[in-house]
This record gives C-alpha cells, structure tokens and sequence, in this order.
C-alpha cells in the first residue's frame, strides 16, 4: 500500500499526540530501528559478535585489503562495537550514493581486462563506451539510482539514434549489463536494474545478407588468383604469395594461416593440419586514454574452443607446403618453425597476405576482396558439392553452430548467367 506525503503527516501527528511524544523523540526512536536493523543484517549475512575472555567485543568488518577481505575489530563494549559497525555501512553507503557509470566504468574495464586475453577486444569495448555512452546523461546518474524505465528509455533511444542491428545492440549493452552485475557483486546494489529492460525486437535493423560477388570469388575467378599467386611467386620468391593460394584449399582465418608451424602437419591426425595459435594485433592504451597498436604476436589459443581443429590437407594443399619447404631451404631457413616467412626469415604478417590479395583483385579487374572471402569461398564451394557433410564442414572451419555457417558463410559462386542455367537445369527435371 502507498501511503501520501499527506497521509503520512496525519499518522504522524496522530502517533506524537496520543503517546505523548515530541519529535525527537520520533526521531531517537527512528535511529535505534535503523542502528538494530544495520546490525541484525551485519550478524545475518556477514560476522557473528561475540564476548572474548578478556571481556571486549569482537566482530569482522569487510575489507578488501586482507585476506580473506576481513578485518577483526574490538570494542570494550557492546554498545561501541555496534556504534563502529553502523558507522562503517554508513560510510559505505554514502560512498555508493556517488557511484555512477562514469567512475566506475575504469573498475570494472580493468576487472574485464582480468578475463580477456585479447587486447583488441578490450579496445573495442573502450571504442563503444566513447561512442555510445561517454557524453551521455545516463553515466551520471548514481547507480543506486538507476531504474528499470530510465535505463528502458536509454536503450530504446540508442537504438532508434543509431539504427542497431541486434548484435551492435549486444556488443554496446555489454558494457552496461556486466558494469551493473559487478555492482551487483560488490554490494553497491541488490539487484541489476538492467536485468528488467525488455528490448523490442522489431526495433532492430535488419542485416541485409549482402550481395554474393561481394563476399566469393567467383567460380571463374578463383583459377585466376590462384594462378597469380604461383606466377607472381615464381618472380618474386615471396612465399605470402603460396599463402594465398593455400588458404583456397584449407580456408582457415588469416590469422591461424600466419601462425602456421610445420609441426602442426599431421601433428594429431595423418593428411591433416592442426589449427591451434593465432596472430593478433596487440593494442595498448597510452595515457589520453587513446590505443595505440603497438605490433602482432601469436598466441597459443584460437578465436573460439570450436577452433582448435584439424583441417584436411588436400593434394594440391600438400604440393603448395612442399614448395614452400623447398624456398626455406634453399635461402636457410629450413630450421624455421613457421611455415611462412619472409627473406630475412621472420614470420610474415597477416597485413602482407590481405595486400597482396587485393593487388591480385586489382590486376584481374574486379573490386577488392580481403583474404576473408578465400574462406566464404572455402566453406561456400564444400556447401556446393553436395557431398560434404554440414557438420564436417562446421568442424572443418572451426564454427560452434552450423546455423554460423549456413547463415554468415554459404553464398552464390556463379555468375548471374551460370545461375539462370542451373535453375534451367533444376526446373526442367
């Protein structure tokens, strides 16, 4: 039941007249509930108080400076340890009151750091919070404060404002949903406000599949690139070049491609490669706040647990490695442990095989396609024989769930004329 402001007065005077009470009395009274509540709910969920033989009272306050995030206090009365312990969840509730997003995004950032490996994924959350919340009134809003409709509106506006797909929508509202859970955890609030907000679906952007030729190389285009890549090698002696035409045959990710080891053929099972490191960008953060990429490096770990995988090594796969093993050879590198290198023998990186792809697309005439689309044109090329397994496909390309690859990788590699001549096909049957 809600009682009005008005509604209150009266109960109020009706209390202070029939017992004769003043108000300061009311308010005495009103302290002594809140002090026994503090310290029935401290007794409760947190320390026992206790009598020691030597007389003086005991109880543990929290403190996340000892271990195990307790200290031991003692008073000479009981009156006086219940006096320190309100006094010390008075401190920290008023501490809570002036907690917002805005200056407890760094706490939980570093917390976040703590379970992530990946420096870029970092960078990219610290990319959303200057888009999406920095500037905004929401982050200077105490915590405790925040509400279910407030935070509704929030998003819903976000939305609309920038036009979100669902997943833009999840990777922004990280930030806001795993803050709170942490101020959940720490005891600044009881319950994750978010939690409440019920976003409408309908309000997302579609994601329009794009166009087919855009994300393949077409059927007549691969021989082209392929045959590029072998003749621009033989001229060049640069094996980046035999590493774009492999990945034609194994469609792995640029980065595993680059972070090939010898060791890794047949390694688990005969005829295959064994996909398990990667390279990555390191990002560091610099003192404006601002990231600075600082190099590459591999680490011993793959984009997902459904990456660390074998891929099938095909013949024409075998014959591109045996060449390459010849080149290392013959300019003394033969003890490399990676499979790609350049002329003064360190490993290549995954920005050497994305320029030369594009200066392929280039030279044959058509628009600039990353080396991602080598593995769209992987995975689409195996969906197309009809006689490859889809689950054998999913673990093949290192994906959690088929839907994955049917949904982001599965596109058209014929020509609009070559396709009327299928469905002519199909029809006609």
């Amino acid at each position: 039941m809600v009682i009005s402001e008005q509604n209150k007065n009266t109960l109020l005077q009706i209390v202070l007249e029939k017992y004769n009470l003043s108000i300061e009395d009311v308010l005495e009274l009103n302290e002594e509930m809140t002090k026994k509540t503090v310290i029935d709910n401290h007794v409760k969920t947190f320390s026992s108080i206790w009598q020691g033989k030597n007389g003086r009272w005991y109880t543990y306050l929290p403190d996340d400076t000892k271990t195990p995030n307790r200290k031991l206090i003692a008073k000479s009365t009981e009156e006086k340890l219940h006096d320190e312990i309100v006094t010390y969840y008075k401190r920290q509730n008023d501490s809570c009151n002036v907690i917002n997003l805005e200056n407890f995004y760094p706490e939980w950032l570093d917390y976040k750091k703590l379970h992530s490996n990946s420096a870029s994924y970092i960078h990219r959350i610290d990319n959303d919070w200057n888009k999406y919340y920095l500037d905004t009134p929401i982050i200077k809003i105490p915590i405790k404060k925040l509400t279910p409709l407030q935070l509704d509106e929030w998003a819903h506006s976000l939305i609309k404002n920038y036009q979100m797909t669902k997943t833009q929508y999840y990777n922004m509202s990280i930030i806001i949903r795993q803050a709170l859970d942490l101020a959940v955890s720490k005891g600044i609030i009881e319950k994750n406000p978010f939690s409440e907000v019920q976003i409408k679906t309908k309000m997302f952007r579609s994601n329009r599949k794009k166009n087919d030729a855009s994300q393949v190389f077409l059927i007549e285009e691969q021989p082209q690139i392929e045959n590029l890549a072998e003749n621009d090698f033989h001229e060049s002696g640069y094996t980046a070049c035999l590493a774009v035409a492999l990945c034609f045959q194994i469609g792995v990710r640029i980065g595993e491609l680059v972070a090939l080891k010898w060791t890794d053929i047949s390694e688990e099972k005969k005829n295959y490669l064994h996909i398990q490191r990667m390279e990555t960008k390191k990002h560091t953060q610099i003192g404006n706040g601002s990231w600075k990429c600082t190099g590459y490096e591999v680490v011993d770990h793959v984009k997902s647990s459904a990456g660390n995988r074998n891929v099938y090594l095909t013949v024409k796969a075998f014959k591109l490695l045996d060449m390459v093993k010849a080149w290392n050879k013959e300019n003394g590198f033969e003890k490399s442990e990676y499979i790609f290198v350049g002329k003064d023998g360190q490993r290549i990186h995954s920005k050497a095989l994305d320029t030369r792809i594009r200066k392929y697309c280039r030279y044959i005439g058509i628009n600039e396609k990353s080396m991602h689309k080598i593995r769209k044109t992987y995975i689409s090329t195996l969906i197309d024989s009809r006689t490859v397994n889809l689950n054998t496909i999913r673990d093949l390309v290192g994906h959690e769930d088929e839907r994955t690859t049917l949904r982001c990788y599965c596109f058209n590699r014929q020509t609009d004329s070559q396709t009327q001549e299928s469905i002519e096909r199909a029809l006609s049957l």
